[in-house]
């Protein structure tokens, strides 16, 4: 068994690859491809261009074959994400940026409205880039935003801190007067208010 995107092979009995998640063709089997929905154009699709709603994805693969660019499309459960090569992944996500408007206005109107209740600044693009700049060469410049959970967890920490210094202070000066505890809650109180919210 082998995986059309990355092309790691597989003992038989596996039917998804584990890294890219697309279903695996017996490389021997003339009919294996047929039903497989990876959409190779030819090129290297090393760069991921982002996450999409599946009807998204279509109207992007579509821009990307009038382009002449090549791409992959890795179908999901809920979406789609599309690799690019590299050296077009920041032209088109300008491109995408600028005119996202226009493509999401070009879906049909029971799609459109399902794509536009996602909400966000790029509905349907669910890793759209939040910003950009225009570099020393004049050219548009935009980064998806990668998925950074650790970052919100952050923000948890330094409240949480200060909640259980609070208590350990109260239970430690009030409950059962052991001046270890409220040492203690005074240190977790300072971390606290130290850490990010």
């Amino acid at each position: 068994m082998r995986c059309l995107s990355c092309g790691d092979d597989y003992e038989p009995g596996y039917d998804r690859c584990a890294d890219c998640g697309v279903p695996l063709i017996d490389p021997d089997d003339p009919d294996a491809g047929d039903d497989v929905e990876l959409v190779p154009t030819g090129g290297p699709s090393d760069a991921r261009l982002g996450r999409f709603h599946p009807a998204v994805a279509d109207r992007v693969a579509q821009l990307l074959e009038r382009r002449g660019i090549g791409f992959t499309v890795l179908p999901r459960d809920d979406e789609s994400e599309i690799r690019v090569d590299l050296e077009w992944r920041d032209d088109v996500r300008a491109e995408l940026t600028v005119s996202w408007s226009e493509l999401v206005r070009g879906l049909d109107e029971p799609v459109a409205s399902e794509v536009m209740a996602l909400g966000g600044s790029a509905p349907g693009w669910f890793d759209a880039p939040r910003g950009g700049y225009v570099d020393r060469s004049g050219r548009m410049v935009v980064e998806a935003v990668e998925d950074d959970h650790d970052a919100d967890a952050a923000r948890v920490i330094g409240p949480a801190l200060l909640t259980t210094g609070a208590v350990a202070i109260v239970v430690g000066w009030l409950v059962v007067s052991l001046p270890i505890l409220v040492v203690a809650g005074i240190g977790l109180v300072i971390v606290g208010l130290l850490l990010p919210r």
